[in-house]
């Protein structure tokens, strides 16, 4: 059994530990993250317009940077840190883990790390390249 999301508004762990984002869709289609009850970024909807809809988690690094010093000492340092369009059309940014060779254009997927928080472990969203297992 894997550990339980970190943000389980943003993201659903399965057993395995792999994740699945959960995104906003409006009456028109457009696709939104994160869910948020607030209504669509893309043309206002709100209540039943929006749904919640699972995001893939797979994407095109559109931007990304190496962080020499971290804002959180936990994650260690340097990171590479990237922003993520996403097959379903948002952009996310998030930390990237196993992936020295990412540049703009690169393939990535959600990956879930572990992570202990108040003395109880959970799996945090990452990014890492299509090709890699971890």
């Amino acid at each position: 059994m894997s550990a339980p999301s970190a943000q389980p508004d943003l993201y659903q762990v399965d057993e395995s530990g792999e994740p699945t984002l959960i995104g906003l869709k409006d009456s028109s289609g457009s696709v939104s993250f994160p869910f948020q009850i607030y209504g669509s970024e893309h043309n206002g909807d709100v209540g039943e317009k929006i749904s919640p809809v699972p995001l893939a988690g797979t994407g095109t690094v559109s931007a990304v940077v190496d962080v020499h010093i971290p804002v959180d000492p936990a994650l260690g340092f340097p990171y590479r840190l990237a922003s993520v369009v996403l097959d379903e059309g948002p952009m996310i940014r998030s930390v990237l883990v196993d992936a020295p060779d990412v540049t703009i254009g690169s393939r990535v997927r959600a990956v879930t790390v572990p992570v202990t928080r108040d003395d109880v472990e959970v799996a945090e969203l990452r990014f890492t390249p299509e090709e890699v297992v971890t």
